[in-house]
């Protein structure tokens, strides 16, 4: 059984020009789905590649921006943005560059995996901040290219929308 929820024209039309009001229309389903579901394996089991590729693309997005691959891989999502077929699916989304940091990170990732899936509490993970600087320079290049990676990201969505929801008429 596939999932593919139904968003209404009309919100697509009102999200307009906007990237992430646009993005937002067509992910909103997926997390509400997934946030109502008793097991949200699920849902997660009916999902495509591309659908996937949405939800995961969207935790990269959110964590980076928010404390860099160290707050992603902390929060438990190294296990979904560090994996080949994510780095592929980037790739035939066009987000090259999204692809390329991703690899690079997911090189530092495995050589200090041990270090890095370590529990820790808040306090801690500060402390891993401070001494654990080899994500900088990834994150402050994902700021670079974020913008356009986004573009590209919505691009895809787009062209393939039928992919991802079910369109109704009002």
């Amino acid at each position: 059984m596939e999932f593919l929820p139904t968003v209404s024209k009309d919100a697509i039309e009102a999200a307009g020009t906007e990237d992430w009001d646009f993005i937002y229309t067509i992910l909103g389903p997926y997390e509400d789905a997934i946030e109502e579901a008793e097991d949200e394996e699920e849902i997660l089991d009916q999902l495509s590649d591309d659908q996937h590729t949405l939800l995961i693309y969207n935790a990269l997005y959110g964590q980076v921006t928010n404390g860099g691959f160290l707050q992603l891989i902390h929060n438990g999502y190294g296990q979904f943005v560090f994996d080949a077929v994510f780095v592929e699916d980037l790739q035939r989304w066009s987000m090259n560059e999204t692809a390329a940091l991703v690899k690079k990170a997911m090189t530092i990732y495995e050589e200090n995996q041990t270090l890095l899936d370590q529990e820790r509490d808040l306090e801690q993970f500060s402390v891993l901040y401070k001494q654990f600087t080899a994500f900088e320079p990834l994150d402050a290049a994902f700021y670079d290219v974020m913008d356009e990676e986004v573009k590209r990201f919505r691009n895809y969505i787009e062209a393939h929308l039928s992919s991802f929801v079910k369109i109704a008429e009002a």
